[in-house]
């Protein structure tokens, strides 16, 4: 089994250590993350999960790139900039950079992922789909028939993609979007949750979906006033 350090200490990391864990796809040996953040992140302890933690600039030291590989775990900061810049940090080092494909993901073997991408439960990838490097795609999206999906963008959960569509680089794509097919979507733009986009789009797009409006009774009123409270009763 491939032995690899995860790069990174906050929640991202934490959910690829626990998929990447459950499904034994690699041997994680070690945690690692910038010198800067390394004290105020660990709170002056030097585990994580209980394995080591190594600043990334000594990490090539206590895991050699020619034993080890790595897979980098952080957020979409920067329209995803901040997780592309790290992966080409660790690309210098000499490290190769794996992808996490969940068991639980659709999909069959006409599918092309990058690298470090991570792609979790319930995710459908539908033939002729080309994923770039560093993608990041969250729970029960899914990417239809011949989409492209260009390196460093993020798609959130509940995300649907038509076939034949085209997102440009690190673009990203917030929680239930729905994009249309047969359409390309500009290079670092933006699509917000809920939003539904069917035109092509610029690069640096933003698409944001208004909040709907909050009611005027709260919710012990409206339940009293529409006679919902009593409906648990009869089931």
């Amino acid at each position: 089994m491939k032995k690899i350090v995860v790069f990174g200490l906050g929640m991202i990391a934490d959910v690829a250590y626990h998929h990447i864990v459950r499904d034994s796809a690699y041997e994680i040996a070690a945690f690692t993350c910038d010198r800067e953040w390394f004290a105020h992140a660990l709170n002056s302890n030097v585990s994580r999960l209980g394995l080591p933690v190594i600043s990334f600039d000594e990490i090539e030291h206590a895991y050699p790139p020619d034993r080890y590989a790595m897979f980098v775990a952080i957020g979409y900061h920067a329209l995803n900039g901040a997780r592309a810049d790290k992966c080409r940090q660790a690309r210098e080092k000499g490290y190769e950079l794996v992808s996490y494909i969940s068991t639980r993901v659709d999909c069959g073997s006409w599918v092309h992922v990058g690298e470090n991408c991570m792609i979790l439960d319930g995710v459908g990838i539908q033939p002729g789909v080309t994923i770039g490097d560093n993608v990041s795609l969250w729970n029960n999206s899914l990417i239809g028939h011949h989409s492209v999906v260009e390196s460093h963008c993020w798609i959130a959960a509940g995300t649907i993609i038509g076939g034949k569509a085209t997102l440009r680089e690190r673009c990203f794509v917030g929680l239930g979007a729905t994009i249309g097919g047969d359409l390309t979507i500009g290079a670092e733009s933006l699509i917000g949750a809920g939003a539904l986009v069917t035109k092509d789009a610029a690069a640096k797009s933003v698409f944001v979906q208004r909040d709907t409006d909050l009611f005027r009774l709260d919710s012990q009123t409206f339940l009293r006033i529409t006679k919902l409270a009593t409906i648990g009763d009869s089931i």
